[in-house]
């Protein structure tokens, strides 16, 4: 038997690993997008930090903990799809607790627990990247992949 031929245990939880992201994908590309897009706006001084604090704290940290959440609820079995799985985990995780601790350093006045949270999602950026070629790796086994940011469905 060749490893990775269609059907095998293995491959059939490839395929429902997939599928079970692509959700949770989409949603993420759409929170991102958002982010940055609300980032841009703070930069170009279309709206202040506070506006954005104010939309981390209502709109963006929910979303991002309850992405964080889907994910974590996911339980690969295979190890080295795991593996990979439990950098996602961290990744959205971290994401979450920074889009949390921006909001409250803009509310407290306090720019280095500012800094501070922009580095931590800028590493949860990071980890989200090697989190993608990792699984990649593991699922091109069977012909396989996840796009960082999927299309959009039309």
């Amino acid at each position: 038997m060749i490893l990775g031929c269609s059907g095998s245990p293995a491959a059939t939880e490839a395929e429902g690993y997939v599928d079970s992201l692509a959700p949770a994908l989409a949603q993420n590309g759409i929170l991102a997008q958002r982010f940055l897009t609300e980032a841009s706006r703070v930069k170009k001084k279309e709206v202040d930090g506070g506006q954005l604090a104010e939309l981390l704290a209502k709109e963006l940290v929910p979303q991002a903990t309850e992405l964080a959440g889907t994910v974590a609820a996911v339980t690969p079995v295979e190890p080295r799809l795991g593996a990979a799985h439990a950098i996602l985990v961290k990744s959205w995780s971290d994401r979450a607790a920074a889009y949390q601790a921006l909001s409250a350093a803009w509310v407290a006045g306090d720019l280095s627990a500012w800094d501070s949270a922009q580095r931590q999602n800028a590493m949860s950026k990071l980890d989200e990247e090697r989190y993608f070629t990792a699984v990649n790796a593991v699922l091109g086994e069977w012909q396989l992949s996840l796009a960082q940011y999927p299309a959009a469905p039309r």
